[in-house]
């Protein structure tokens, strides 16, 4: 028979038994998970996305470059230095160097990515709206509004995006603005995500909390606003993100072909990029640096989409601490 040992020391402690709990208290800290709402799990996975949290910090720093960096450099773009025309970058106190007339290359730079940006929130402020309440009606209600609705979606949606706003922009030169244009892209850029959210509410008003919505008597605004909406917020902040995204390039292309921003005293970085593509192989500085920087803005908006719509997928891994 095997011995038994001693249940006490000589310290009258008991000795640990593996496997054997060591105290309630103990157990529930080491056991015991914190518990967290969606939102949280959401924003905690983003936090963890490299290539999400990668582009929010570029988008940072140019945000800082184009809103704090003026107060910092003190130029204005419309101050002209006829003694410094076509000054290459690094000489004469101009960093980046200047255009023809003799402006700072870098003040146009910190400008246009303050006018892109201002274009880029005019354009998501006018077509949000527009395309989730085109799309919310389609999906939730169905039938002849959701024949009616789609129907001239896809009637618009036949020609393409780029001949539309030019046709408007020519037809119109006083909205050859960062305003006119902001506009002008907003009115026409909503109808894909009208798709896409009638497409998300389809699905949505099948699920059982929208049948007990229904029977407790909450009206159909009351159920689109407070349940469908929020449950196909993943798509509508994925898609701000991307479309903000092909704001910045459909701007630098209506620029490049005559029809975007035309103030010379309000800048941006399409028309930077279309001033300079005559000079890129006599002054290469006006071209390569607007259309560098403008490639980082729409890397980095790009790359925050991808993260945030990693942190809404719930196929995702948990991420640990």
């Amino acid at each position: 028979m095997a011995t038994t040992h001693a249940s006490t020391t000589a310290g009258g402690v008991q000795p640990a038994v593996p496997g054997a709990p060591q105290g309630s208290g103990e157990v529930e800290r080491e056991f015991t998970v914190k518990a967290r709402s969606q939102r949280q799990q959401i924003v905690r996975r983003f936090l963890h996305n490299k290539v999400g949290m990668t582009g929010l910090v570029v988008f940072g720093l140019l945000l800082v470059f184009g809103f704090i960096g003026p107060l910092l450099d003190g130029k204005s773009y419309s101050d002209l230095n006829s003694s410094a025309q076509s000054v290459p970058p690094g000489t004469q106190g101009y960093l980046l160097g200047s255009d023809a007339i003799g402006r700072d290359l870098l003040a146009g730079l910190m400008s246009g990515v303050q006018r892109s940006l201002f274009i880029v929130l005019l354009f998501v402020v006018i077509a949000l709206p527009l395309g989730l309440l085109v799309g919310a009606l389609a999906g939730y209600f169905g039938k002849w509004v959701d024949s009616v609705l789609m129907r001239v979606v896809d009637l618009v949606l036949t020609v393409p995006l780029l001949v539309v706003l030019i046709v408007v922009a020519s037809n119109f030169p006083g909205s050859r603005t960062p305003l006119g244009v902001g506009i002008i892209l907003g009115l026409f850029g909503w109808l894909d995500l009208a798709r896409i959210v009638r497409s998300q509410f389809l699905s949505l008003r099948e699920k059982e909390y929208v049948e007990a919505a229904h029977s407790l008597g909450a009206s159909n605004g009351r159920i689109i606003f407070k349940h469908l909406i929020p449950n196909a917020l993943g798509s509508l902040i994925v898609w701000t993100t991307l479309a903000a995204a092909t704001a910045i390039i459909l701007e630098a292309s209506l620029t490049y072909l005559g029809f975007g921003v035309n103030d010379p005293n309000a800048t941006s970085l399409g028309r930077l990029v279309s001033d300079g593509v005559q000079a890129a192989s006599t002054r290469p500085w006006l071209f390569y640096f607007p259309g560098i920087l403008l490639l980082i803005i729409v890397l980095s908006i790009n790359l925050i989409g991808d993260g945030i719509r990693d942190a809404f997928d719930p196929s995702n891994r948990r991420v640990r601490a």
